[in-house]
């Protein structure tokens, strides 16, 4: 597996991003696989979990994989600040 890792800026906010590429042969064309992993692959304890797989191109995967994880982080933020907002508005509210 080829190991790289990505910047993708979201809302401001960069996060550092490791994924893999898995490349197979099938019927004589490419099959490439985008993953992407918890933390540092060089950790024991960092997992690689699958984006999507049967690409025709490195750079299609790459895409693509790039395109999931700023979508992931984009849901991430707007789950925090509704987290957020609720705890300020439970403030509040006196009892």
């Amino acid at each position: 597996m080829i190991k790289f890792k990505r910047h993708i800026k979201v809302d401001g906010e960069v996060f550092e991003t490791w994924m893999g590429l898995e490349i197979k042969k099938k019927g004589g064309r490419p099959n490439v696989g985008i993953y992407y992993y918890t933390d540092d692959p060089m950790l024991e304890m960092s997992e690689h979990h699958l984006i999507k797989a049967n690409f025709q191109s490195k750079d299609e995967a790459v895409k693509h994989g790039c395109l999931f994880m700023r979508a992931m982080y984009k849901d991430m933020i707007k789950r925090e600040k509704g987290l957020v907002d609720k705890k300020e508005e439970d403030k509040d509210i006196d009892w």
